[in-house]
């Protein structure tokens, strides 16, 4: 138990029925996701509260000077939709849970996360970042750079915003036409990378910039199939319909590349928790995307890890909340 408020700053989104690449605001707990969380956290904490609007948040924040952040606010997939929360917090001097606004701004940009994990040894797909999109005959050159097939997504937000099980393309025609599409709706870079085969695996982590205190690899599994060689997880099974996706534990990464992942948590001065997505592809890791923003309800990789260790939802919730407040201890 934790003998302080605390107070959950999230989105007010309805359950999504469906979808297209050009929404931007796909990311985000739910009112169903909010209710399962907030009733977790409620469990293991002196007194609860949230807010669901950034601006009257702002304008109460001298009522929790001596209360804990929890920032869960997606919002459209921005450059900095991650990072406004822990920036505020930062500049009012209030204790918060999980990643400081830098660490947002480095991992919620898709191709400065691959260079950022390279420095570390960690492998990625070869990929390319069009920001220019006034030449397409410049696009189709970039394209040809790499070799098919191709994945196609907006270079901002998480959540599968944008990114369709469609995003696989076969043909350099069809990609050029996906990155206009998506540009037009996103306006924003387009990252582009080559499809990488295998099993899709994800690091859990929890720790600090000293030591890691859980690291536990877990594999998805879509439509009963382990391992893929065209498939890609969009917004049709993360955020409409996922009765197909399921977990298990798994131990693919190889133990040198785990201390590479750790190096890279550790290289953050505030994290704390932290789920590294990747394919297993010809016995080797490869980095798709980093998210210390992730998803933690009670249906999730992050939890299922927790789970397979004897953990309720709201002990999940205790222990996150006990190793972010030790950041404030040094």
């Amino acid at each position: 138990m934790i003998n302080q408020n605390l107070i959950l700053v999230t989105d007010k989104n309805e359950k999504i029925e469906s979808a297209q690449i050009s929404n931007r605001n796909l990311e985000g707990n739910n009112a169903n996701s909010t209710r399962i969380i907030s009733n977790a956290i409620k469990k293991c904490v002196k007194d609860f509260d949230i807010y669901t609007d950034i601006e009257l948040f702002v304008e109460n924040i001298y009522k929790h000077k001596n209360d804990i952040i929890f920032p869960m606010k997606y919002g459209r997939n921005t450059p900095n939709s991650k990072s406004i929360i822990p920036g505020i917090c930062e500049g009012a001097n209030l204790k918060y849970i999980g990643a400081d606004d830098y660490a947002h701004i480095i991992c919620n940009d898709k191709y400065t996360s691959k260079l950022f994990a390279r420095e570390f040894g960690i492998k990625t797909a070869a990929c390319v970042l069009i920001r220019d999109f006034n030449n397409t005959e410049n696009i189709k050159m970039r394209l040809k750079e790499l070799s098919l097939p191709l994945v196609i997504k907006p270079n901002f937000g998480g959540g599968s915003t944008g990114i369709s099980q469609n995003n696989v393309c076969f043909d350099y025609q069809e990609a050029l036409k996906l990155c206009l599409a998506l540009y037009y709706y996103h306006k924003m870079p387009i990252l582009v990378e080559e499809y990488i085969s295998g099993q899709e695996v994800e690091m859990i982590l929890v720790g600090n910039s000293r030591e890691i205190i859980f690291s536990e690899e877990v594999q998805l599994i879509m439509g009963n199939k382990e391992s893929y060689d065209k498939e890609i997880w969009g917004f049709e099974t993360k955020k409409i319909d996922d009765s197909s996706i399921d977990f298990k534990m798994s131990n693919f990464i190889s133990q040198n590349d785990i201390h590479k992942i750790h190096n890279l948590f550790k290289a953050f001065d505030k994290i704390e928790f932290m789920r590294v997505d990747g394919r297993f592809h010809n016995g080797e890791f490869y980095l798709i995307e980093l998210s210390p923003d992730c998803y933690l309800g009670d249906d999730c990789a992050f939890y299922y890890a927790f789970q397979n260790k004897g953990y309720s939802l709201s002990e999940m919730f205790e222990y996150l909340i006990k190793n972010g407040l030790n950041h404030y201890q040094y």
